[in-house]
């Protein structure tokens, strides 16, 4: 961790971790700011907000005890990502107390996916993007990595790139890419998405599965069994009778705007 030497060590109240000094930042104000309340976005096990550095737009990222240890991971593995050659948030402070955890990273730039699957000009635009994000997860498997949490949200597009986020769950291993890495297809795919229908969404497993080197018959199967996943993730998350869904089919389930965008604007 204590590559490059902008990193140092920094103490307070309690607290220990490491700081990138190019930052600007001192361990201090960021503390402050972790104990302000209001604004950002909670998730399970952290909160998440912006705040403006001397340098620029920095990120901020609390973890409640005992998942502290999160902080840390995210941490080293960001740094991990963007030394294989992967876009990744970039580390500004990490420190654990008690249990307890922060994490300061840099702005990434670039756009939600979402947004930018929404912001495609024309058609073959919108192909290119497809198969960049199939390609990339790809390449990010194949490297032997796993995304903890590889939703829509977690996903940045930046110059033509993907920029993926939030590493706290992230591992890389082997046998782990090779056992788990399709369960990120699902946590990526189950979420409707305007614009993207379902001939989009074969188009992105055709991009992974070229990006992968599988055979005609491995990526069927891998399509099948992602549609399956899907549907049944679906199903469990927006209480969707499975035999309704498996009556509509799969286009009309994941469609923008159907009668099962939780989104709303179906009838």
């Amino acid at each position: 961790m204590s590559a490059g030497t902008s990193l140092v060590r920094w103490s307070h109240d309690g607290w220990r971790g490491w700081l990138d000094l190019r930052a600007g930042v001192s361990p201090g104000a960021c503390l402050a700011a972790a104990a302000t309340d209001g604004g950002g976005r909670r998730s399970r096990h952290a909160w998440t907000r912006p705040f403006d550095g001397p340098t620029g737009r920095l990120w901020l990222k609390t973890y409640a005890a005992p998942d502290g240890v999160r902080a840390r991971r995210a941490w080293r593995m960001g740094a991990v990502l963007r030394t294989s050659g992967f876009a990744a948030p970039e580390g500004v402070l990490v420190g654990t107390r008690a249990g307890a955890g922060v994490l300061v990273t840099r702005d990434t730039g670039g756009r939600p996916l979402v947004d930018a699957v929404a912001a495609s000009a024309d058609r073959r635009a919108k192909r290119r993007l497809l198969d960049v994000v199939g390609a990339a997860v790809a390449r990010l498997h194949a490297a032997g990595f796993v995304h903890g949490d590889l939703v829509p949200t977690n996903v940045h597009v930046r110059d033509g790139e993907l920029v993926f986020l939030d590493h706290d769950r992230t591992r890389r291993g082997a046998l782990l890419a090779w056992w788990g890495a399709r369960r990120n297809l699902v946590q990526l795919g189950r979420f409707v998405v305007p614009g993207v229908g379902a001939t989009d969404r074969a188009r992105v497993l055709r991009a992974y599965a070229a990006g992968r080197g599988l055979s005609r018959r491995a990526r069927h199967r891998l399509a099948r069994w992602t549609i399956a996943k899907t549907v049944q993730r679906r199903c469990a998350i927006d209480a969707i009778p499975p035999e309704l869904a498996a009556r509509v089919g799969f286009p009309t389930l994941m469609r923008s705007g159907g009668p099962f965008d939780p989104g709303g604007g179906g009838s």
